[in-house]
C-alpha cells in the first residue's frame, strides 16, 4: 500500500471511530442530538468517500486520488478530521471581527449595541428577530457564526448569502466562511474565489490565510499555499492547534522536491 492510500486507510478508520464516539457524547451531554445527527451525516459522508478513493486503482485516476487525499490525509486540510479546529480554534483565529462593525439601520443600533449580550439570546430569538429587521446585518453576521462554528453548514450558507446577495454587503467573514465551506464540500476551486475576495477587502485577516493555505494545499499549488501559511505563521497569538497544524504542512511542503 502506497504512502497516499495508507493514509487514507488511516483517515476512514478515525472517521469511523468519530462515528462510534457520536453515541457516547450524546449520552455524556457533550452534544446535543440535533448536532450529533448532523455531524453523523458529515461523517458517514466522509467515510464513504474515503471509501469510494480506496477503491481507486492507483494506475488511474491518481490525481484525483492524491488531491483527497491531501485534502484529507491525517486530518491536515478540509476533512473531517479537521472540524475539531473548525469549531474551536478557528473561531478564537479571527480575534476581531474584519471589516469594523457592520450594522444597518435603526434596529442594529437597538439590538447589537451597547449593553446588549447576544450570548443571552437564542438561536430562535434572532431569527425570529432577522426575519422581522432583515436590516439588522450585525446580529444575521452573529447567527451565521454561531450556525459555522457548531458546523450547521446549511443554516450558516443561507444567512451568509443573505449578507453577501440580499443586502449586499462585502463582509470579509462571511466571504472567508463561505469559501471554507464550499472547499469542504468538495469545490475547492470555487471556495478559493471567496476567499480571496475577502483577503482583498480584508488583508490583515488571519483566519483567511488558514483557509487560503488549506486550500491551494488541495488545488496543488505549493507555492501559494507556502506563502499563505508564512503570513498566517506571522501573526502573534494564534491558537495552538492553528499553529501546530500550519507548522506541520508548511515543513512538508518545504521538503517535496
Amino acid at each position: 500500500m502506497n504512502s497516499t492510500r495508507a493514509r487514507l486507510a488511516d483517515q476512514l478508520v478515525q472517521v469511523e471511530q468519530d462515528l462510534a464516539d457520536l453515541d457516547d457524547q450524546v449520552t455524556a451531554g457533550e452534544i446535543d442530538q440535533a448536532t450529533a445527527g448532523r455531524l453523523r451525516e458529515t461523517y458517514e459522508d466522509e467515510a464513504a468517500r474515503l471509501q469510494a478513493d480506496l477503491e481507486v486503482p492507483d494506475d488511474g485516476g491518481v490525481g484525483q486520488g492524491r488531491s483527497r487525499g491531501r485534502m484529507i490525509a491525517g486530518g491536515v486540510v478540509l476533512g473531517v478530521g479537521t472540524l475539531v479546529i473548525v469549531v474551536a480554534a478557528v473561531a478564537s483565529l479571527s480575534g476581531r471581527t474584519p471589516g469594523g462593525n457592520l450594522t444597518g439601520g435603526v434596529a442594529s443600533d437597538v439590538l447589537v449595541g451597547e449593553g446588549v449580550d447576544l450570548d443571552e439570546i437564542s438561536n430562535e430569538e434572532m431569527e425570529a428577530v432577522v426575519a422581522a429587521n432583515p436590516d439588522v446585518v450585525a446580529m444575521r453576521l452573529a447567527l451565521a457564526r454561531r450556525y459555522f462554528e457548531a458546523v450547521d453548514y446549511g443554516r450558516a450558507l443561507d444567512h451568509y448569502m443573505v449578507i453577501l446577495d440580499g443586502q449586499g454587503v462585502e463582509s470579509p467573514e462571511a466571504l472567508a466562511n463561505v469559501g471554507w465551506m464550499t472547499a469542504v464540500s468538495g469545490r475547492p476551486d470555487v471556495g478559493l474565489s471567496f476567499v480571496e475576495r475577502a483577503l482583498a477587502i480584508e488583508p490583515d485577516y488571519p483566519q483567511a490565510y488558514w483557509y487560503l493555505g488549506n486550500i491551494m494545499v488541495v488545488l496543488d499549488d505549493g507555492i501559494g499555499a507556502m506563502e499563505a501559511f508564512e503570513v498566517l505563521l506571522g501573526y502573534p497569538d494564534l491558537p495552538a492547534e492553528i499553529e501546530t497544524e500550519a507548522e506541520a504542512i508548511l515543513a512538508d511542503l518545504r521538503s517535496r522536491p
